[in-house]
């Protein structure tokens, strides 16, 4: 994960990653896509937000307000 670090370093504030396929960590019944929403905390580090399985609906409220389901992003 260096990019997360570098991204955290410059200051952005956002880091989203999106798995597509199996992945270890993947939760029994969590169906693909799955996107991890993190926003940059306290310490200068990512703090995870949001965890949404294709799907799922999450309100996103950072950078900007929107609901996601990570299976509206597949063809």
């Amino acid at each position: 994960m260096v990019k997360q670090v570098f991204y955290a370093e410059a200051g952005i504030p956002n880091y989203w990653r999106f798995e597509l396929n199996a992945f270890k960590g993947q939760l029994p019944g969590e169906s693909l896509p799955v996107a991890f929403v993190h926003s940059l905390g306290g310490d200068g580090g990512y703090e995870p937000t949001h965890r949404v399985a294709a799907g799922e609906k999450m309100t996103v409220r950072t950078p900007f307000e929107f609901i996601l389901d990570p299976a509206a992003l597949l063809p």
